[in-house]
């Protein structure tokens, strides 16, 4: 991987981490695209750039957190993910092979359109609510499938405000890019990549998901058909490029 490669893949995991469009479904996708394939160590440096990043921005979040019940509720949305990703994890192996992409970004679409239809009922995320969300949130592991778009469209199709859920979902990132992180060093190493590549790709995973974080906040009002569109097109285009045009 040059340093070209490195920045841009830095800034498409930064980006479409916390953006409701799936940051592994356009690595993948990008991936083929440039025909690479990123070492462990370099995912795993971009990986936590980007919990550097919500980390950050949302400091005061996470402080206010871990001082009431919303740290058990992340805990257990958390425990909820993780036995998700074991249930699934032969479909997850297939999913990394990019055959699911089309399916997965459509099913995000799909979300984002629904959760534009329900009005807030609950001032607070119930633990009910929070087992759930982790619950979609061990689905979101496969490529395509946005992490931050099902939790926020899942919070907020269960009666919650999206101010609310955007915050709650962004903290419960950070246990699960952390989790990732570790897992994936223990199991598959670090293998190697250049130092140069390393430090401005991280660098700019981390640049990129701090700009992502500020303006999902911002978003909180405002719908996101735009986003479900861009997946809806990009779904159709993956479909079109498999059965007929092969680019890549």
């Amino acid at each position: 991987m040059n340093v070209f490669q490195a920045i841009i893949i830095g800034i498409i995991q930064g980006l479409t981490e916390f953006l409701p469009v799936s940051s592994s479904g356009h690595i993948v996708l990008f991936e083929r695209l440039l025909g690479i394939e990123s070492e462990m160590s370099f995912t795993l440096a971009v990986h936590l750039s980007t919990l550097l990043a919500v980390l950050f921005v949302m400091r005061k979040e996470a402080m206010t957190a871990l001082k009431g019940n919303t740290k058990w509720k992340i805990c257990l949305a958390s425990l909820m993910s993780f036995l998700v990703v074991i249930a699934i994890s032969g479909l997850i192996k297939i999913a990394f092979s990019g055959s699911l992409l089309a399916i997965c970004f459509l099913i995000t679409a799909v979300m984002l359109l629904l959760s534009g239809l329900f009005k807030p009922k609950k001032t607070e995320i119930s633990y009910l609510d929070a087992a759930i969300i982790g619950i979609v949130q061990g689905v979101a592991v496969l490529p395509g499938i946005s992490r931050s778009g099902s939790t926020v469209s899942t919070a907020v199709m269960l009666g919650n405000d999206k101010e609310e859920a955007v915050s709650f979902s962004f903290l419960l990132s950070v246990p699960i890019i952390l989790g990732s992180a570790v897992i994936d060093f223990f199991t598959e190493g670090l293998g190697s990549v250049e130092v140069l590549p390393l430090l401005l790709g991280s660098l700019a995973a981390f640049v990129s998901g701090f700009v992502a974080v500020k303006l999902m906040l911002k978003l909180t009002k405002k719908s996101f058909d735009l986003f479900a569109l861009y997946l809806t097109a990009l779904s159709a285009f993956l479909i079109i490029n498999d059965l007929f045009l092969h680019l890549f």
